[in-house]
Parts: structure tokens; C-alpha cells; sequence
């Protein structure tokens, strides 16, 4: 598990690791692309977020690198599904988005 800080680094800028929580990343991009678009500030971060992804695919998939590997349950032996889940509870933090609770 990567629990303690220094595994959490290592994981995070291991190449491997980067390169598939990144097509995680795309993959979530397009999906959120796909959501019905309301015109809700939420739903216009989301789509931000996911327009910056396709913009800098790099910068993007570091900044969630560093977040995946900060979920303890996440190893480089973690599989795809998992990395996937995992962009994909990020990604309202991410992207600064915020529902709002009638």
C-alpha cells in the first residue's frame, strides 16, 4: 500500500504509473464531454477540466497521478479498473467543481 509519504512520491512520478493514469484521465474526459450539459456552473467545471485535459495531457495526467497515489489502495499492481475508479472520484476536486444541494 502506498501509505507513507515517500511511497505516495515514488508512485506518483513513476513513468508507468503516469502513463496509465493518464489514459484514465482521457478516458474520463471524454465521458464527462458525453454528460448533459445543463449550464450549471458544476457541469461547466467539469467540462473545463476535461477541455484542459486534451489541452495538456501531460501537466493533467501528474497533477492525477499524484492524487491516485495518494489512495492507499492504489499499488502499481492496482488494476486498470481501479486507477479508472479512482480518476474518476478525483475529478470534482480537481476540477473545482461543486454541487449544489436543493
Amino acid at each position: 500500500m502506498a501509505s507513507a509519504l515517500i511511497d505516495i512520491t515514488d508512485l506518483a512520478t513513476y513513468p508507468t504509473f503516469i502513463r496509465r493514469v493518464t489514459a484514465a484521465a482521457i478516458d474520463a474526459a471524454v465521458a464527462v464531454g458525453a454528460e448533459p450539459f445543463d449550464g450549471t456552473a458544476y457541469r461547466i467545471a467539469r467540462r473545463s477540466l476535461a477541455t484542459d485535459i486534451f489541452n495538456d495531457t501531460d501537466t493533467w495526467g501528474k497533477r492525477f497521478a499524484w492524487g491516485v497515489a495518494a489512495n492507499p489502495v492504489i499499488t502499481t499492481a492496482s488494476s486498470d479498473a481501479d486507477i479508472q475508479f479512482t480518476v474518476n472520484s478525483l475529478w470534482d476536486a480537481l476540477a473545482g467543481a461543486m454541487q449544489q444541494t436543493p
